[in-house]
């Protein structure tokens, strides 16, 4: 018989913050996913030191009163996570409660080679790891040859809600952190194209601002960050999601488009080469190549219907929550029989 865990604890970013790991860690718990108990327990708020370092200290010594048949599942990117998360491992290997690390970030194998010492020690203190990308699987493998590896996508609900793509505006959606990093500044230039090319489409970029500064252009409106539901009906209205990125991991934005059966234009950037079926890839940093793209989608809806119904299967077959619910089960399961032999 098997050996569920009595609950699982998640560790990380506190999920009412704004962030592909927060978001992630949300729909674990929301949906109960991998155990019938699913806790979520912050271990830092973005923008606030202090009160971070104070939910650390108070995850560790939480760990201590865990019962070994529970698991803590602990998310970790890179920098700070890897100083702070290091806290609860080391607290959960010394009660004997299974480990389970997820690496997110788009800088993780660069921080691994910056600190290759510091991003052993602290992987070797898991039991099981999960990655987004096998170019960060390949990462963990070298630093933690021990440790066992699953490439894991986060969990992404079906939008079955969202009307076809050919009964929408032609609207393109940006959603993320208006930077260089995700690509804000090549989307802005090629908005001139885009704009001239189809007099009736409109982009709206949401987000957090970074040191990145733009203004509104014709028919494309800057807006600061919006919730969840938001973001979820943005999607909806859009017939094509933009994410020009420099530097990702498996950005959930696209995951997002995916699930609503929406096509997508971004970079081959991390993980998302691994998504192509539901979209177009360009260049990092090809401005021309981007406006492209966005025409042809804009201008074929039936191209973009067909784009977006083939990334909604793969949603359905890779990161639906009752595919990753039952593959989180059965790593669990196997740790916590481990445990108990």
């Amino acid at each position: 018989m098997t050996d569920w865990p009595t609950a699982v604890y998640h560790f990380g970013p506190s999920p009412c913050s704004v962030g592909g790991m927060a978001s992630a860690i949300d729909t674990l718990v929301r949906l109960e996913l991998g155990a019938d108990v699913v806790h979520a327990v912050p271990t830092w708020r973005p923008g606030s030191k202090m009160r971070s370092g104070a939910l650390a200290a108070r995850a560790a010594a939480g760990v201590l009163r865990l019962t070994p048949s529970a698991i803590a599942h602990v998310h970790m990117s890179e920098g700070g996570s890897f100083v702070r998360e290091a806290a609860v491992l080391a607290s959960a290997k010394l009660r004997g409660v299974p480990r389970v690390v997820t690496i997110h970030g788009y800088r993780f194998a660069a921080f691994s080679s910056e600190r290759p010492r510091l991003v052993a020690r602290v992987l070797g203190m898991a039991d099981a790891i999960t990655v987004l990308t096998e170019s960060d699987g390949a990462v963990v493998q070298e630093l933690a040859p021990d440790v066992h590896v699953e490439l894991l996508p986060n969990p992404v609900p079906l939008d079955l809600g969202a009307g076809p793509v050919s009964e929408t505006r032609e609207v393109v959606l940006f959603a993320g952190e208006v930077g260089r990093r995700k690509g804000a500044d090549v989307l802005h230039r090629a908005w001139q194209s885009v704009s001239a090319s189809r007099p009736m489409a409109i982009c709206i970029m949401v987000g957090p601002a970074t040191e990145l500064t733009l203004l509104n252009l014709g028919r494309l409106e800057v807006r600061g960050p919006v919730s969840r539901d938001c973001v979820r009906n943005l999607i909806r209205e859009a017939r094509v999601v933009a994410l020009p990125s420099r530097g990702e991991a498996l950005p959930m934005i696209l995951s997002e488009a995916m699930a609503a059966g929406r096509p997508f234009v971004s970079t081959p950037a991390g993980g998302v080469r691994s998504l192509a079926a539901g979209g177009l890839l360009v260049p990092v940093g090809d401005d021309d190549a981007l406006g492209a793209a966005l025409i042809e989608l804009l201008s074929d809806p039936d191209r973009a219907q067909a784009l977006g119904s083939a990334g909604q299967s793969l949603c359905e077959r890779l990161m639906a929550p009752k595919v990753v619910d039952i593959r989180l089960r059965q790593l669990y399961a196997s740790l916590t029989e481990r445990s108990a032999s």
